[in-house]
């Protein structure tokens, strides 16, 4: 099982620091470590064909890489209460635009931790997202928690229009979120039970939803001196009545015990964002046109996992209405409802699983079709807007009729990996990826072997 650090909340670290002096027994001291992986990927990505016979094609060899470098430093007060700090450097390039510019820090954030537990301010995963027990993995970067940046293997128009794909990349709660500013607090695990709970007041998700029906949310997933941005940065005074998620909330609670030999995890986890609109124009939060509107965001996670003689066993059920309300026209909903379940097996220096994930939306607003497909120095698709109600529930889709029917995303992945020494691993494996559903837009089938390294440090 992983290692689980206790957390807790303002009020309790101020008790626990009153009652005693809080000099530091010894200076903080920086630590270093991180890791890096990379992957080479052979297989086919299925194109894109857009209804007036263009289309884009995919390579079926691809190099991907990601790694981070932590610092870590810490210091122990005389009354038992450790103080520290962590920042989290990318250690390749996210985000680049045409101009350089760079994320070039993953997490920042504060953190305090005692007898009474822990508590953590500034950028950092939400404590009820690093509370996960699921179904497990032995692919490093991949899996069903929540994957490493761009670790798809998916065709990409596809995977942008298909409203249940990123359900497939990451079972966890709050993971459009990432890393806003917030504070984290976890309680002291007693009798196997521990509480966590984050508080961030403003939230702009990584991936925001709604776009493909002319919906228009806050000032943009990656703009960073921006509030909620998803990512550790700071910003003067935050705007309301944006187009915003705001006063967003999640509580987790997991139980972990051990009966012999067996060990046993379990998980649940609850998330809800307040939605502001903006109050001009009115139609980037509800399109009078096809009755797609931004909502209040509610998600739910359960998980089990099991531990015995070396085989982990577990699974994972998710429900996220994706930040949508129910259509207006239609008033069917949006949600998005995830299973995954996975086995993995570990003995000496080898690690062995197999696993998959499915995901369903209810597509109440339903999915376009792409009109054209551009391949050259860009390739992109294009869908067709329809430009009255009339057209966009007709039968037409060059003038933008609209598809409906359940929108899908499915993965299989399987493989191992072989500790070759201290903090370095080779990793042989495969995916499958099923795109699926009522239009062109969202449909695309995946497959890839890969062989990586994983070094931690």
């Amino acid at each position: 099982m992983k290692r689980r650090a206790l957390l807790a909340s303002t009020a309790l670290a101020t008790a626990a620091l009153a009652g005693s002096p809080v000099s530091a027994a010894d200076p903080i001291k920086i630590d270093v470590s991180g890791f890096y992986q990379f992957y080479a990927l052979a297989g086919a990505v299925e194109g894109n064909y857009a209804l007036n016979g263009t289309s884009v094609q995919y390579k079926g060899l691809q190099f991907i890489q990601q790694g981070e470098i932590y610092f870590i430093g810490q210091s122990k007060l005389d009354n038992g209460t450790t103080f520290g700090i962590r920042v989290q450097l990318e250690g390749w390039n996210p985000s680049a635009t045409a101009t350089g510019a760079v994320r070039t820090v993953d997490e920042a954030y504060l953190y305090a931790f005692g007898d009474w537990g822990r508590i953590e301010f500034g950028s950092d995963d939400g404590a009820p997202y690093k509370m996960f027990y699921g179904a497990p993995s032995a692919l490093p970067g991949w899996g069903f928690h929540k994957r490493n940046t761009n670790y798809d293997w998916t065709n990409p128009v596809a995977q942008g229009f298909n409203t249940a794909a990123i359900r497939t990349t990451g079972s966890v709660i709050d993971v459009e979120q990432n890393k806003p500013n917030h504070i984290n607090y976890f309680t002291p695990r007693i009798y196997g039970f521990q509480l966590g709970a984050v508080y961030s007041p403003k939230v702009q998700p990584r991936t925001q939803p709604g776009g493909i029906w002319g919906l228009a949310p806050g000032p943009g997933a990656n703009a960073g001196g921006v509030c909620g941005f998803p990512d550790s940065t700071t910003a003067n005074a935050c705007p309301t009545n944006d187009n915003s998620w705001q006063d967003a909330v999640a509580v987790g609670l997991n139980y972990l015990n051990r009966f012999g030999e067996l060990s046993v995890a379990v998980y649940g986890a609850y998330s809800f964002m307040n939605f502001v609109p903006s109050l001009n124009p009115v139609a980037t939060a509800y399109n009078t046109i096809n009755g797609a509107n931004l909502y209040n965001w509610n998600q739910a996670v359960i998980g089990l996992q099991f531990n015995y003689a070396g085989f982990t066993v577990g699974g994972n059920w998710g429900w996220d209405n994706m930040g949508l309300g129910r259509n207006g026209w239609t008033g069917a909903d949006n949600d998005t409802r995830t299973w995954a379940a996975g086995i993995m097996y570990e003995t000496g220096p080898w690690q062995m699983s197999a696993g998959f994930a499915v995901a369903v939306n209810d597509n109440g607003n339903g999915v376009p079709q792409l009109a054209t497909c551009l391949q050259g120095t860009t390739s992109a698709c294009t869908q067709a807007i329809a430009a009255t109600t009339t057209a966009y529930f007709g039968t037409n889709p060059n003038t933008g009729s609209a598809s409906f029917g359940a929108v899908t995303a499915s993965t299989i992945e399987f493989g191992g990996s072989y500790q070759l020494g201290p903090g370095v691993k080779a990793i042989l494996g495969g995916i499958i990826n099923n795109l699926s559903g009522p239009s062109n837009a969202v449909t695309g089938q995946s497959w890839a072997a890969m062989l990586g390294m994983d070094f931690h440090f």
